[in-house]
């Protein structure tokens, strides 16, 4: 096995794990899933429907359906352009808001426990190489046109 064989296995097997031990604290009607779409529009803002549909590789009328669910529970609301009136984007509601932070509050908190034995240089190496590998591969695809 080849150094970026290796890579790609490291990032995968580091992305696999850190989702097993997120996926067991999703309870209730939102589960993980759902929480990986409240994360993706707090991280942009806002997304129209179409963005889910992307990003998931599921069909239009399923990501309206995942935001009929989520706009029923109160945790995003759906706002019209008013430029054009046909485009709908979706953004967190003050309820959605609230329980995205207390999750990234929880989800610090448990990576705080599980790499106290590393120490602040090895983490801040850490964070600058992760970085770094998703500028480039960010470089690539926008070369690439596949963004």
């Amino acid at each position: 096995m080849n150094i970026f064989e290796e890579l790609l296995m490291s990032i995968n097997r580091a992305s696999d794990v850190s989702v097993s031990i997120m996926k067991p604290r999703d309870k209730g009607e939102i589960n993980h899933g759902l929480m990986i779409f409240l994360f993706m529009i707090h991280n942009k803002g806002e997304i129209k429907t179409s963005d889910i549909s992307e990003h998931f590789s599921v069909t239009s009328g399923a990501a309206t359906g995942i935001a009929d669910k989520l706009q029923s529970l109160g945790l995003i609301e759906r706002n019209r352009s008013e430029t054009d009136r046909r485009v709908v984007t979706l953004s967190l509601s003050k309820n959605g808001k609230k329980l995205v932070q207390d999750k990234k509050k929880e989800h610090v908190e448990l990576y705080k426990y599980i790499l106290s034995d590393f120490s602040e240089d090895e983490l801040l190496k850490t964070i600058h190489m992760l970085n770094k590998i998703s500028d480039r591969i960010d470089s690539y695809t926008n070369r690439e046109g596949l963004s």
